[in-house]
């Protein structure tokens, strides 16, 4: 299912005039798209933590925010493929919207859509649903009288805030990458983490911060780390590992709601980087991604500093990497994964 689909099957109600077009109203989890035209870009706050998808969103002109906060007498909401995030997302949407305001949700009948509405209609109740276009889409009214929101609305929200990472002591919250384990990729990163790293350190993809917990746990001479990441839940959440699992760093540790395949900000060049970039554009792989992860590094990267990357072992990546540094080393294949040690980058 396209998101074009996936969004013209969340405004179908209003197109068969089963619901009026409301005149303010928030998007969550918000995609740009010529579906959403005139009467729509005019209404619209959209939520949107994914920076990729925030920029296009900037870009095509919608007024687009990581958060949402205020009172709205309407909401739309997008699901993903993750349970937890829906449920959580539906229960901030009751929260943020005023007495009688609606809410309409949709979602791929391949992504859960369909057990989704079921939890709803059994929590709250549905005001009515639709299925198109492979998508169901339903739509529920806040009480009137307001007054406090069903138990099960506060059980979602809470089990949607951070949570344990098996017994890894990190946190991480439902929407991010490998939320209920560490990521074998990561793991077998920083077991190749080379003995000495110091200096000013990047990690390129930095998720709910391993990477670079793992850093500051063992490298006491890194004198700066900047985490770059495209998930702002993800960062929040990295911010919250750092604080709570490294020695005190304050000002050492630097956040970065950023897309990387589009660069890294002006900064001086780094000594490491290292990366476990994604490789995945929704539901297909993607490797021109981690190409650009190489590119941003080896631009952002001094001339004689170091580069880690680890890659599941099929992905295309060995040739960039020659491409851009002088040396490239595989150091270690395991597990489906390569992790590769280039330096010395090419002149630009």
């Amino acid at each position: 299912m396209s998101r074009s689909e996936h969004l013209q099957a969340l405004i179908l109600p209003f197109e068969k005039e089963l619901l009026p077009l409301p005149e303010r109203c928030f998007l969550m989890r918000a995609e740009a798209d010529e579906a959403l035209d005139a009467p729509w870009r005019s209404r619209l706050v959209c939520e949107q933590s994914f920076k990729p998808a925030a920029d296009r969103l900037l870009k095509a002109g919608f007024r687009t925010i990581d958060r949402l906060t205020g009172s709205f007498p309407a909401g739309l909401c997008l699901l993903t493929k993750h349970k937890a995030e829906n449920r959580a997302n539906i229960a901030r949407a009751w929260a943020l919207l005023e007495p009688g305001g609606l809410l309409v949700c949709s979602g791929a009948n391949a992504l859960g859509a369909g057990s989704i509405e079921r939890e709803v209609d059994r929590a709250v109740g549905l005001d009515g649903h639709l299925s198109k276009h492979q998508a169901r889409t339903f739509w529920l009214r806040i009480p009137r009288d307001g007054g406090a929101p069903p138990a099960t609305l506060a059980e979602w929200l809470s089990d949607g805030g951070p949570q344990p990472v098996a017994d890894s002591g990190f946190v991480a919250r439902a929407g991010c990458f490998s939320t209920d384990h560490v990521d074998k990729g990561s793991h077998i990163l920083a077991e190749c983490f080379p003995e000495g790293m110091a200096g000013r350190v990047a990690d390129l993809g930095a998720g709910w911060g391993y990477l670079g917990v793992r850093l500051l746990q063992r490298f006491p001479a890194v004198t700066g780390l900047d985490l770059y990441e495209g998930e702002a839940l993800a960062l929040a959440d990295a911010q919250t590992n750092v604080e709570r699992l490294t020695p005190p760093s304050a000002g050492l540790v630097r956040y970065h709601w950023q897309d990387v395949c589009a660069g890294l900000p002006d900064v001086a060049p780094y000594d490491w980087i290292v990366s476990n970039p994604p490789f995945h554009d929704g539901r297909r792989a993607d490797p021109a991604i981690g190409q650009a992860f190489i590119t941003s590094a080896w631009k952002a990267i001094r001339r004689r500093g170091k580069f880690l990357l680890v890659a599941n072992r099929n992905l295309p990546y060995e040739a960039e990497l020659r491409r851009r540094f002088r040396s490239v080393e595989l150091i270690r294949e395991a597990e489906g994964f390569k992790v590769y040690l280039s330096s010395n980058r090419h002149d630009r």
